[in-house]
């Protein structure tokens, strides 16, 4: 029933209009219109002064309601009303949060290993993030990945698939956040190793290990930028040594450890630091696969430390050997289920001018089937083969000629053996020696 029903009277409201009813008497001679005037005025002067108590009392009552609000949250606390609802659950609460333990907690162990925590504030800095730009991309980093400063003036060593691709530039960013412009100072696809510079200097460099002596089981610490995550840090173990890999990009089968540290996209050319500090690999690659987890590999230093070293000096890796075909390999299975007249071989697709074997008789689709007498039918017996002949050798090799119809010629041809100075690669025509 509402307040505002006209129908409701206070009890104060009764006894004023009894009260008034008692003492009212009719004028003498006033006619009955006249008496229903009065009484009409008498019923509005009534309900005004209903309407007036009622809105005082609406007020009086809002003004104790908000008034026993303000007293039960001093009482109870914030969340009463909630409480109402749901049954007392919800209460006044402040999370305690202690402060974060500083203690003087020494960085290294009694044999002179770090922690991971001593490990990271020693190193982390040495460990930067790669940036690569390239055309059609826009003004976004097509592909980011990691690099190690190895001098104090800015001398970066990282993977070659990683600055690979830089048509429009690349872009390091130091641990501080620092960002400087880099320039390729040599890149080897064969062996998938690179070094950059950018123009800095005083920068702290990381200092390398012999990995022949690193153990099995050892434990170890991954730093780079995995998925553009700078700074990220992973640890794990020495899973295998020994293990000779070649990356997807590349044709060279690098010594590398295998490491159960998280290895991911963009982690390429960060740092595996054994416990005492040192650089010990060049993370390098993963094996991907559902079927597999935490088998990743890095590059040991031992094995990195004559590209490095070759790329600062020269721009590429010095001493190599190159013939100057790009060529098929051809299998004794594959011969054999030829539609036409072939041997097993190289395929020949293209023949460097530069090179001393373009001035022989050897032709696009000859086919190379021998060099000093040991069988050639890809490039790992190719490189077996040459191992270890050095640039300006002159070595002989047997070729097979196909014919369309009859019988295919064979000759030998002799030519020198060239410097290679761009790496075994692969290419859309096969593969370049």
């Amino acid at each position: 029933m509402s307040f505002f029903d006209e129908d409701v009277f206070f009890a104060d409201d009764i006894k004023m209009a009894e009260a008034e009813e008692n003492v009212f008497s009719m004028p003498s001679g006033a006619s009955n219109d006249a008496a229903a005037g009065s009484l009409l005025a008498a019923k509005e002067r009534r309900r005004s002064g209903k309407i007036k108590m009622i809105t005082s009392t609406v007020v009086i009552t809002t003004v104790l309601i908000a008034g026993m609000a303000m007293l039960t949250v001093l009482i109870k606390g914030r969340g009463w009303a909630a409480n109402l609802i749901l049954g007392g659950k919800n209460i006044e609460f402040t999370l305690p949060v202690a402060k974060y333990p500083d203690v003087d907690i020494a960085d290294k162990d009694e044999y002179g290993r770090y922690t991971t925590e001593g490990l990271v504030k020693a190193v982390a800095d040495t460990v930067v993030e790669i940036q690569i730009f390239k055309s059609g991309n826009g003004i976004a980093p097509s592909s980011q990945g990691s690099g190690i400063i190895i001098s104090e003036n800015g001398y970066i060593v990282t993977n070659a698939h990683v600055v690979s691709e830089a048509t429009l530039g690349i872009r390091v960013v130091l641990a501080d956040g620092a960002v400087y412009d880099a320039v390729v100072i040599g890149s080897d696809d064969g062996t998938d190793i690179a070094v950059i510079k950018i123009n800095a200097s005083g920068l702290n460099f990381a200092s390398f290990a012999d990995s022949d002596g690193v153990s099995l089981g050892e434990d170890v610490c991954a730093i780079g930028a995995p998925g553009g995550f700078a700074n990220s840090v992973t640890k794990g173990i020495v899973s295998g040594k020994d293990r000779h890999i070649a990356a997807q990009s590349a044709d060279v089968k690098m010594e590398c450890l295998q490491l159960d540290a998280a290895i991911n996209p963009g982690s390429s050319g960060g740092a595996v630091f054994n416990m005492y500090g040192q650089v010990i690999a060049i993370s390098s690659s993963k094996l991907a696969s559902k079927n597999y987890d935490g088998i990743g590999f890095a590059i040991t230093t031992n094995a990195a430390k004559p590209i490095i070293e070759s790329l600062m000096e020269h721009g590429y890796v010095a001493g190599r050997i190159k013939v100057g075909i790009t060529f098929y390999g051809i299998s004794e299975k594959a011969a054999d289920n030829a539609k036409v007249e072939i041997k097993p071989g190289l395929y020949i697709v293209a023949i460097d001018e530069s090179a001393d074997i373009s001035n022989t008789k050897l032709s696009v689709d000859d086919v190379i089937t021998s060099i000093e007498g040991k069988a050639v039918t890809c490039l790992d017996e190719l490189k077996s083969v040459l191992e270890d002949y050095s640039p300006g050798d002159e070595v002989t090799a047997h070729v097979f000629r196909p014919a369309i119809t009859g019988k295919g010629e064979e000759f030998d041809i002799s030519f020198r053996l060239m410097e290679d100075n761009g790496g075994f690669v692969e290419n859309s025509l096969g593969k370049n020696a």
